[in-house]
């Protein structure tokens, strides 16, 4: 379901009560409506306590009752407490694959109602509820904002209660960051550096879950909350977001990314190894040549490398040397040799000889 079918499914919810479905049945126009929890306990009442097969088709009877809103054009809902035992009679003689074609309609339309539950968030937070809900003030059901007789007495549904709860909630977070405002004036008489710190972390908390609110308007439900094992973890947008995904790592939970990074790891150990047990096969096969054939001996000083002899000794190699030549001795150096020595880097500088 898309964000703006969800919303345009919200609003009739909200506004007006119930979604609806119509269609024709004995040369009448019927529409039928969704039901609330508060009707789902009248059905129930009405229906009976037993447990026998009468109750379940009594029960079903009663559903149909109380999802009844129009009949060619004439609105059930003003009056349908007297007319709940002809709407019984009505629906206990017609045939059975029609009632059960008008029970499988409001069944599609029950789910329907529940697929938009994960919208309702980000519904409230956008421009057009907020001024709905500034011009009822009040209970969204009344009469006189759904223009539908008979709605005051359905009572809220759970969407309904919802969208109260959170606006009362929003309205109160406005009172209070208005008592701040007026607090933060007074404060800053005395200590302006304070005040000015309290602000900036105030407007800064406001700023944040602002962004996030209008983000969720936007996109319509949150992808959060379909987090699972198998998925990438969603990057945070929030404290309260970046809290519960520190929690996660701490209890050990690990999502795609951590997998892949503990593979990716396990990965490089794995090709370390491996490379080492070649050079370490290579260096068995050459020793044991070695061996047949009479050449480097395998002990001794001569002895052929081990893999961590041989790197020790090139690691030894790439060291920065002492580039200055060495003077060879007095006893092994022909005359040529040494005058060449000198002349190259200067008598004076080594030995001092005039």
């Amino acid at each position: 379901m898309t964000r703006d079918l969800a919303y345009r499914s919200l609003a009739d919810l909200i506004y007006k009560g119930f979604l609806s479905v119509g269609f024709e049945m004995a040369g009448k126009a019927f529409v039928f409506k969704t039901i609330n929890d508060n009707e789902y306990d009248l059905i129930k009442l009405h229906a009976g306590i037993s447990s026998d097969s009468m109750n379940s088709l009594r029960t079903n009877l009663f559903f149909l009752v109380f999802s009844t809103f129009l009949i060619d054009g004439h609105n059930f809902l003003a009056d349908r407490d007297q007319k709940i035992g002809d709407l019984y009679e009505f629906f206990s003689n017609i045939p059975l694959a029609i009632t059960i074609m008008i029970l499988t309609e409001l069944k599609t339309l029950r789910l329907k109602v529940s697929e938009v539950a994960k919208y309702i968030e980000g519904f409230c937070y956008t421009t057009y509820s907020r001024d709905r809900w500034r011009s009822i003030s009040g209970l969204p059901n009344k009469e006189i904002f759904t223009g539908i007789k008979g709605t005051d007495s359905l009572g809220l549904n759970s969407y309904q209660h919802s969208w109260v709860l959170l606006n009362r909630v929003m309205d109160e977070e406005e009172r209070s960051d208005k008592e701040f405002d007026s607090a933060i004036l007074i404060a800053s008489a005395s200590n302006s550096k304070g005040a000015k710190s309290m602000r900036g972390k105030h407007d800064s908390a406001i700023q944040t879950r602002e962004e996030r609110r209008k983000k969720l308007a936007r996109k319509g439900a949150s992808d959060k909350a379909q987090w699972s094992p198998d998925g990438w973890a969603a990057p945070v947008d929030t404290a309260e977001e970046l809290v519960a995904e520190l929690e996660r790592q701490m209890r050990g939970i690990k999502d795609k990314h951590d997998i892949f990074v503990e593979n990716y790891m396990k990965q490089m150990e794995e090709k370390e190894a491996q490379a080492k047990k070649e050079e370490e096969d290579k260096l068995v096969v050459i020793r044991q040549r070695r061996k047949d054939e009479g050449g480097f001996p395998l002990t001794g000083a001569n002895r052929i490398l081990t893999a961590e002899e041989n790197a020790r000794m090139n690691a030894n190699l790439r060291r920065p040397t002492n580039n200055l030549m060495i003077l060879p001795s007095d006893e092994v150096a022909s005359p040529e040799e040494r005058e060449r020595y000198y002349s190259k880097i200067g008598s004076k500088l080594l030995t001092g000889r005039k």
